[in-house]
């Protein structure tokens, strides 16, 4: 077992840390581009979200171990999350 040193920070703690890592497989797979390239529903407002945001938000919750759709509500509150 390897002995992890101890140590405390004024930084901002999520449970999602590993979060940051899926970003960059989001960025590096150029997912999020690709899905913009499709034909997919467009909001039909100014205040809709992009397509490509809604299924890359789905998915990252998946990622965090929603098993519902409801639990998607998880990362919306989690202000460290959202700054990744």
């Amino acid at each position: 077992m390897v002995n992890l040193p101890i140590e405390y920070s004024d930084k901002p703690v999520t449970p999602f840390g590993g979060m940051s890592l899926m970003k960059r497989f989001v960025d590096q797979t150029g997912i999020k581009e690709y899905l913009s390239s499709l034909d997919l529903p467009q909001p039909g407002s100014n205040r809709g979200y992009d397509p490509a945001d809604i299924v890359t938000s789905f998915w990252l919750s998946i990622w965090t171990g929603a098993s519902r759709y409801i639990h998607c509500d998880w990362l919306r509150y989690d202000t460290v999350l959202q700054s990744i």
